[in-house]
């Protein structure tokens, strides 16, 4: 499976959602990928998983995913390049989002990048993701609810 590969189909599925109900469009960035040795890096491409406009709101999400209880924050995790799109995305106006999922605690939450930039750790867990986020079930309209409130 590439890197991300279950998290991004569910938000690619919820894109399409958005799109029939006139909502926004969210789309994949693609990235193209290269292996060396036994590890995978990403050589070009997209800085951040989405963008588009929900109800006429720029958006830029990043997603994160793990089996285990905690997300490292590493640079081959969650590089620099991502973290400066994020921030510099923002500040041109738009509304950056990290969506984090723990497919061993079924844990899956939005966090406002402005949110996740004050949380200054190593690493994040499902319990600090509810406390920094919103848990996301993948309704359309609450997700649009939120972009608009964030």
């Amino acid at each position: 499976m590439q890197k991300g590969g279950a998290l991004e189909e569910l938000i690619e599925n919820m894109s399409m959602q958005l799109r029939i109900l006139g909502q926004g469009v969210l789309l994949k960035q693609n990235v193209l990928w290269v292996t060396y040795g036994n590890r995978t890096f990403p050589k070009k491409g997209a800085p951040v998983d989405f963008l588009g406009v929900v109800k006429g709101i720029p958006v830029a999400i990043e997603c994160k995913e793990t089996v285990s209880d905690r997300i490292q924050f590493s640079e081959t995790h969650f590089s620099s390049k991502e973290k400066a799109f994020l921030s510099d995305f923002e500040k041109a106006g738009g509304k950056a989002f990290i969506v984090f999922a723990f497919w061993k605690s079924n844990g899956l939450y939005i966090v406002k990048h402005a949110d996740f930039e004050e949380y200054n750790k190593q690493s994040i867990t499902d319990k600090a993701c509810k406390m920094l986020g919103k848990k996301l079930n993948m309704n359309v309209n609450e997700f649009v609810e939120f972009v608009k409130s964030a």
